[in-house]
This record gives structure tokens, C-alpha cells and sequence, in this order.
């Protein structure tokens, strides 16, 4: 179709037009919502959404810090599941305390166990056991059981400086929170950043004391006979590879696993008791505890 000049004109101003509201958009610091509607939205939000949610703005992220968002979330997806520990159970739940700690163990006995996502699993896989490089050992201990041997390191993230402004932010989104919230402690969690490995041998292997140590290198490798497996663990005073001080070498492993906190097998207090065979001991060094 041929365009008169007026038509070039028309069609000239309302890309000029367009253009201008594009960048008014652009140069819009958005619609501050009421914190009301995002407590509406979050009544909505699937378990393996919320972090997803928490990342939308500061508000979604504030709803996500309190009691109600967490209480809700148990209401709606609690299924008792046999072995899921009395502390989750809801004659217990009207606890504050680590709530936030507690439903979301609570969410991988029943609703995420119940959903098996391939890519998800695949993923882990992948990373571990060398996601626990960089990581300082706070716990060690051993177990014997039914002709084998089971061999414990609790390894914790190291904290890393935090820039100004992730800091700051933080600041102003807590001090929205009121003094019963923080007091409560809703959101504690000891266990933060802690994975724990978990080796199973057919014999005991004598191991040096690597607690406060940080790990730096792993490596699986199979022994002679290609029936075994053998760790190899080096851990150091830093995370740089050549401040190597100590090293633990497990022979004759059949299996190993790395379990993050909120695993039903991770050793937490309320379930230390149902992780063992009958009869079996736990050998913690002198002054260990869990923190």
C-alpha cells in the first residue's frame, strides 16, 4: 500500500510516541504494592517456588520471614509419613523456635519424597561429593555396626564477606520486622550451610583429628580388585591447596552419600537416636557437640 505524506507523518509520531513511553517505563521504579497482597500471593506459592518468590522484591522476600507464611505452608502440606520425628508433628508445631527450620524438614519427609524430579536428582549428582571442597570440618565421629564401619564429617560453609549493598539491604528489610519476630527466632537455624558425609566401609581405618581444618581436595578412586572404593580427604588451615596439613584416606568403602540439613537422614537432635542399628555406639571426641 502507498503512504501520502500525512500517513508517514502519523506513523512517524506514534513510533516517537511508543519510544517515549518505553523509556518512561524503563525509567519507572515500579508500583509498590501493599504487604497484604503479597501474604495473599504467598497462600499460592508450592514449596519449590519459594525461593523463586522470596527473590520478586523486598516484601515477597519480608513475607517469607514470618510465622505466618511458614505456618500456613505446614497447614497446607503437612502428611504424617511413619519416621518423621515428634518435633515435627503438629502438637509441637505451635512452637516458634526454628520454625522455619522445622517445616521445611518437615516438607522433605513427606511432599518432596513423594516427588521424584530426574533433572533435580541428576543435578545432585553431579555436584556431590565435591560441592563439600572449601568447607570446614566442625564435627567428626564413627560408628561400627553389623560387620562394617560408618565414618561421619560434618562440614560447614565458610562464611564470605558481604558487599555494602547486600548488607545494607538486609539491614532495612529487618528492620520491618518487629521485636516478637526477631525475638522469637523464627528463622534460627544452627544447622545453616551444613552437609554432612556419610561413609560406609567393611573395615575401620585409623583417621587423624581434622575438626576446625578446612577440606581441599577430594577424590574417589577404586582400589585393587575394583570391589572397593577409597577416599581420599585433604584438608588444610585455608582453602588454597598448598596449606595441606592432614589427610584421611578410607579404604575399603562400599558407599558414600552427602546429606545437606534438611535431609530426613541428616543427624539433627530429635533424630540422632533413630539413625543407628540397636546396640550401636557413637564416638564423638572430647567436648564434641553439635552446635
Amino acid at each position: 500500500m502507498k503512504l501520502f505524506p500525512l500517513d508517514l507523518f502519523h506513523k512517524k509520531h506514534s513510533r516517537n510516541q511508543k519510544k517515549k513511553s518505553n523509556e518512561e517505563i524503563r525509567e519507572c521504579n515500579g508500583i509498590d504494592y501493599p504487604l497484604d497482597i503479597w501474604f495473599i500471593i504467598s497462600e499460592y506459592i508450592k514449596p519449590e517456588a519459594i525461593g523463586k518468590f522470596a527473590c520478586i522484591c523486598r516484601s515477597s522476600y519480608y513475607v517469607t520471614t514470618t510465622a505466618k507464611f511458614w505456618f500456613h505452608l505446614y497447614k497446607t502440606y503437612y502428611k504424617f509419613v511413619p519416621g518423621i520425628p515428634e518435633r515435627l508433628q503438629p502438637h509441637w508445631m505451635v512452637l516458634r523456635h526454628e520454625l522455619r527450620l522445622c517445616v521445611i524438614r518437615t516438607l522433605h519427609y513427606s511432599y518432596f519424597a513423594e516427588r521424584s524430579i530426574s533433572n533435580y536428582v541428576s543435578q545432585l549428582q553431579q555436584r556431590e561429593p565435591h560441592s563439600l571442597v572449601k568447607r570446614q570440618c566442625s564435627l567428626m565421629w564413627h560408628k561400627t555396626g553389623l560387620n562394617r564401619w560408618y565414618f561421619f564429617f560434618k562440614l560447614k560453609e565458610i562464611s564470605r564477606i558481604c558487599n555494602g549493598t547486600l548488607i545494607q539491604q538486609n539491614k532495612n528489610i529487618y528492620e520491618q520486622m518487629n521485636d516478637v519476630e526477631r525475638a522469637e527466632k523464627i528463622n534460627g537455624n544452627p544447622e545453616e550451610g551444613c552437609k554432612l558425609l556419610r561413609v560406609r566401609s567393611v573395615k575401620y581405618s585409623k583417621l587423624p583429628f581434622v575438626i576446625g581444618l578446612i577440606l581441599q581436595k577430594l577424590s574417589v578412586t577404586l582400589m585393587p580388585g575394583l570391589k572397593y572404593l577409597r577416599l581420599k580427604l585433604e584438608f588444610g588451615t585455608s582453602d588454597l591447596p598448598n596449606a595441606l596439613t592432614n589427610q584421611v584416606i578410607l579404604n575399603y568403602v562400599n558407599d558414600y552419600e552427602v546429606l545437606d540439613w534438611w535431609h530426613p537422614r541428616y543427624p539433627h537432635q530429635d533424630t540422632i537416636s533413630h539413625l543407628y542399628e540397636i546396640g550401636s555406639t557413637v564416638h564423638l571426641t572430647s567436648n564434641d557437640t553439635w552446635e
